[in-house]
């Protein structure tokens, strides 16, 4: 019965809009009862200029529609959101994805490797991912690329915490993440970078638009960076390029249409893949150098994205606006990986062998999505209303190949410098295509009983099937699974205590479909559950300012914790995953975002969560329990008037993994100590087109594992890296 079809919705949506369009709110039957309220119309460039961050110089945002489709103010959303703009992100050197993620309130990141980053929010892995609010299929796959996605494109990062199947459909209690393109201006304006850094990186960028013919309806907009570097990593070292673009023609005056494109190259050399050891072979701790590779010169985990995006948009003249997107998105990678993953590290070095392997995936994803959003009258009150409806498809080619002879054997990982021939490889000995499609309705009410009351109730139905076909080291392959007719439903509550405080509270259930494995190869059953929320929002300095205090609460089954082994008689890439029924997390968040007083700019929260298993067992152990994330920056005026400085600061508790020691005949607890991450920036503006600004990350050179019990193992953070910058502007 909950079994919807996408062209039924999208022709209710249609009717729904036109109707409302139709309807003469001032006519006699209904002027009496509607007198206090006003449709206000508004052009389609009304409708995200609020969201927009770019040249506004502040933190966090006075509006984000990331949690409804509907454009809220962070104390009208029932949700702890936070958003990095893109002043914060040019502050401080941001440029991926990862790195806002390490200084974004309330989220981790793990490296497993070099180029394998995971998010964490709330001690869950963030696995969805928004581009300018459309969602992206998840599929299990070896690389990582969301996080190493440049930001030179992107106008502001939006994180959403908690479940968030809303516009998802896939309600996963980590958080959503909203990557929001640039967007062309009417006026002609530019900026021409360049920054060279101590890890002996380059690094240059471009970024351009304006009005391509005399009227300015059709605007246009061009950027690209390209970079170069080392690491604090022995023998590894990075190129990337970043290319965008972006038009946007007002073929009537309130429809836009929107065509762009972007693309990015990452190729890597000594890309590691796994950990380092954690202990010797006769059982003692190795405390090993940061700077060890354990790679080879010539391993390699090369990626490319690319991705062709089209939007139709139309505000209708009763305040009512719609959206079609298109999003066709291509993510490949050809991995060519040899890493001492393998034996038992001795104490002069020896010990240690090689994984080695060949793995090249190709994925491709059409996505297509349809609402309209706008007001509407019932008991005297204005509402709003959001219809809509989303489907994707996404095909995956993946292939295995194992070496056809090596020399595995590391000599000395102490000074080892990854001098080892690359291999030819064997035919594949895995060969999987997959097909994974979702299918979506949702609809979104915004009620207003009073002034100050606001209800937000809506949900989404989800079909979601995958289906894998070819072979692995088992023998042929043929897995079919799917779930129809999936409700996610969502409630909100927001009352305005005053004009500038609000207390919140929100549900919404859990369902995430699974593609990860147990140590008996088989896929776990799909995680269930529900979330809540509540708490307290509150604004500024006339909404320049944005506070929240929440308390939350997630029930889940079938949670996936990864036991950081591999799969029994598997792939070595394989990773094995254990199931945990009635799992519980607790916690609570506090953030303010914005101005806190003239010229001075700020981002900080704390988060403290805790889950547990029914037997009270702590679960998700390698995520901190405390965690605190602080950006601020200060803009001097009178006579220092064009120096800007700010400061990072991240800290967390302990972390820790149960892993296998030598000679020990149980687990042992491996913990990672509380550590604190400090960041500086200056920046002086020498003309009024001309800024020069000098950065330090991990300015102390704080030692520290990232990462703990992947593959027995651990990874160490960053180490310290100084940069320097010139930025000119022009128009």
């Amino acid at each position: 019965m909950y079994h919807f079809r996408l062209s039924l919705l999208t022709t209710g949506i249609l009717l729904a809009a036109g109707q409302l369009q139709a309807e003469d709110l001032t006519s006699s039957d209904t002027a009496h009862s509607l007198e206090q309220i006003q449709v206000k119309s508004s052009t389609v460039a009304d409708h995200d200029a609020s969201m927009t961050s770019e040249g506004s110089e502040r933190y966090g945002s006075r509006a984000t529609n990331t949690a409804t489709r509907m454009v809220l103010s962070p104390r009208e959303t029932p949700q702890s959101v936070s958003v990095i703009s893109r002043q914060q992100m040019d502050d401080f050197n941001l440029d991926s994805v990862a790195e806002v993620m390490q200084r974004t309130p309330g989220v981790s990141v793990k490296a497993q490797d070099t180029e394998r980053l995971q998010l964490f929010a709330r001690g869950f892995e963030i696995t969805n991912f928004l581009y300018d609010g459309m969602p992206s299929t998840r599929i299990s796959s070896l690389g990582k690329q969301a996080a190493l996605s440049d930001t030179i494109i992107y106008d502001r990062i939006e994180v959403l915490r908690g479940a968030t199947g809303l516009l998802n459909g896939i309600g996963n209690p980590s958080a959503t993440v909203n990557l929001v393109r640039k967007k062309p201006t009417r006026d002609f304006s530019g900026q021409v970078g360049a920054e060279v850094n101590s890890w002996d990186g380059y690094r240059g960028e471009l970024d351009a638009g304006g009005s391509l013919i005399g009227s300015g309806r059709i605007r246009g907009r061009f950027v690209s960076a390209y970079e170069q570097g080392e690491s604090f990593l022995d023998h590894y070292e990075n190129e990337k390029q970043v290319l965008y673009g972006v038009v946007e023609a007002d073929l009537f005056d309130s429809t836009l249409l929107t065509v762009g494109m972007d693309y990015m190259d990452y190729d890597p050399m000594g890309s590691t893949w796994g950990s380092l050891p954690l202990f010797y072979s006769d059982g003692g701790i190795a405390d090993l150098d940061r700077d060890i590779n354990p790679a080879t010169d010539w391993s390699s985990w090369a990626q490319d994205s690319q991705t062709v995006f089209v939007n139709l948009e139309h505000q209708f003249e009763n305040g009512w606006y719609s959206k079609f997107s298109y999003t066709l998105q291509e993510n490949n990678y050809d991995a060519e990986l040899a890493s001492a993953g393998g034996g038992q590290l001795n104490r002069d070095g020896s010990g240690k062998t090689l994984w080695s392997g060949r793995f090249v995936e190709d994925k491709t994803q059409d996505t297509f999505d349809l609402y309209a959003n706008g007001p509407f009258a019932l008991f005297g009150r204005q509402h709003e209303l959001v219809l809509g409806a989303s489907h994707s498809k996404a095909d995956r080619d993946y292939t295995g190949q194992s070496p056809v002879s090596i020399n595995n054997v590391v000599p000395n990982l102490f000074n080892w410098d990854g001098n080892i021939p690359k291999p030819k490889w064997a035919a594949p000995n895995t060969v999987e295509e997959q097909t994974t499609t979702q299918t979506s309705v949702y609809a979104t009410a915004r009620f207003k009983p009073s002034d100050a009351l606001a209800i937000i109730a809506g949900g989404q139905v989800v079909d979601w099937e995958t289906e894998t076909q070819g072979m692995n080291w088992q023998g042929p392959l043929d897995e079919h699974f799917e779930e129809n007719g999936e409700v996610v439903p969502y409630l909100g509550v927001i009352y305005d205590l005053n004009d500038h405080h609000s207390i919140y509270a929100s549900y919404t259930s859990i369902f995430q479909p699974q593609t990860v494995r147990d140590a008996n190869n088989q896929i776990l059953d799909p995680e269930e559950g529900n979330s809540i929320e509540a708490g307290l929002k509150s604004e500024f300095n006339e909404g320049r300012l944005n506070t929240t205090v929440a308390i939350f609460r997630t029930n889940q089954d079938n949670l996936a914790e990864s036991t950081g082994q591999p799969i029994t008689g598997g792939p070595a890439n394989s990773v094995a995953y254990r199931a945990v029924d009635g799992a519980e997390t607790n916690g609570f968040e506090l953030e303010a975002a914005g101005e806190i007083l003239p010229h001075w700019q700020v981002q900080a929260g704390y988060t403290y969560r805790i889950t547990e298993d029914p037997d009270g067992d702590e679960v998700n152990t390698t995520s901190p329990e405390d965690m605190v994330r602080i950006g601020t920056q200060y803009r001097f005026q009178g006579g220092l008037q064009g120096l800007t400085v700010g400061a990072g600061l991240s800290w967390q508790n302990k972390t820790y993994a149960f892993v296998t020691r030598p000679g020990a005949s149980g687990d042992f607890k491996f913990v990672q100590e509380a550590y604190t991450l400090v960041d500086l920036m200056a920046r002086y503006q020498v003309t009024e087109a001309l800024a020069v600004a000098a950065n330090a990350s991990n300015l102390t050179d704080e030692k520290y594992y990232n990462n703990l019990g992947f593959y027995n193992g651990g990874y160490y953070g960053d180490a310290r890296k100084f940069s320097l910058s010139l930025d000119y502007r022009f128009r």
